[in-house]
């Protein structure tokens, strides 16, 4: 999400953080379709708000609430006063962090490295072969770190999903459009599960579904696919997180059944919202903000770790766009 300055004057969120959490999976009984994606977690408070606040009940009865989370720390080590870093993803085991950023005069994908997940971030490089003259930002790199997904204007004619991979994290291959979800709109912000066979990504495209409206601002969307390999299929305005206001930059897990997106109002022009849904054949119940991260400015980009206790988002509440941590509350 390109980030520009909120004016807004509504005050930091005071609430209090509470202490107590669980981890509960979201695999609810009688799911009509069962998610491929074990991996995430949801950390919840208990009593933390009603139906009004994302709550309800969990399959063995007990309430759940919304996730909660640590004050956000800004990443020193990939920190540059003078640009604008955004759109972070990292590889499951927490060793590679992908983002774009304009240190090097336009947007670029870099990455930082570190020796294990209790290491601090390194110095970031670019990725000089993602990169391009063009645009290229919003990269999404697959768990096993096999695959990463970006957005691009290299070629419009193409689309603006591109697609890499390599092998034993070797050097990435050229990127390919991802020619079956090209669209003469604006598609950005690819975010692929765990499985990398869900897909969610934001969107100016029209909807194929009868009823629907034909666009109602950027919208998150939807492709799914049988198998690593197969192409995509038709994507879908997802059910549930579409109103008259801009969603974007999402980011899905459980394979589909989770979501923490940017939505932007006309005088609070981005925030961090999550959802969560017990199948994906049915919508997503209203979505909720992440009241501990956001901020009087603008916050979006979320991306969070496999058991989604870690959380990376950007925002320009120093100035300039950055890329902030977080962790959720034990």
């Amino acid at each position: 999400m390109r980030i520009a300055r909120r004016t807004s004057t509504r005050p930091p969120s005071t609430r209090p953080r509470r202490g107590l959490l669980l981890l509960v999976t979201l695999l609810a009984a009688g799911s009509c379709s069962p998610t491929r994606d074990l991996l995430g977690t949801v950390a919840s408070s208990f009593g933390d708000g009603g139906a009004g606040a994302g709550g309800d009940a969990s399959a063995d009865g007990r309430f759940l609430g919304a996730p909660r989370f640590s004050a956000p720390v800004l990443v020193p080590a990939i920190s540059d006063p003078q640009a604008d870093d955004e759109d972070p993803s990292f590889t499951g085991d927490l060793t590679e962090l992908y983002f774009s950023s304009t240190r090097a005069g336009g947007s670029d994908i870099w990455v930082s490295q570190r020796a294990s997940k209790n290491d601090p971030w390194g110095p970031p490089t670019m990725v000089v072969e993602l990169s391009s003259p063009g645009t290229d930002r919003s990269p999404s790199v697959s768990l096993d770190g096999s695959a990463i997904w970006l957005a691009t204007d290299r070629d419009l004619r193409l689309g603006r999903i591109w697609r890499s991979t390599r092998v034993n994290r070797m050097p990435w291959s050229t990127p390919v459009p991802v020619g079956e979800l090209a669209s003469p709109n604006f598609d950005t912000a690819p975010s692929v599960d765990a499985t990398q066979t869900v897909m969610f990504f934001s969107s100016l495209r029209t909807s194929s579904t009868p009823g629907q409206p034909s666009t109602t601002g950027t919208d998150i969307f939807s492709s799914t696919r049988p198998a690593v390999g197969a192409p995509w299929g038709l994507p879908e305005r997802v059910a549930g997180l579409d109103s008259f206001l801009d969603e974007s930059d999402p980011f899905v897990a459980q394979g589909g059944l989770v979501v923490f997106f940017t939505l932007s109002r006309t005088n609070q022009p981005g925030d961090l919202y999550w959802s969560r849904r017990r199948s994906t054949e049915g919508a997503f119940p209203p979505p909720q903000p992440l009241v501990d991260v956001n901020s009087p400015f603008i916050d979006a980009d979320a991306t969070l770790s496999a058991d989604l206790l870690y959380l990376m988002f950007a925002s320009n509440r120093s100035g300039n766009t950055e890329i902030y941590e977080s962790h959720a509350l034990e």
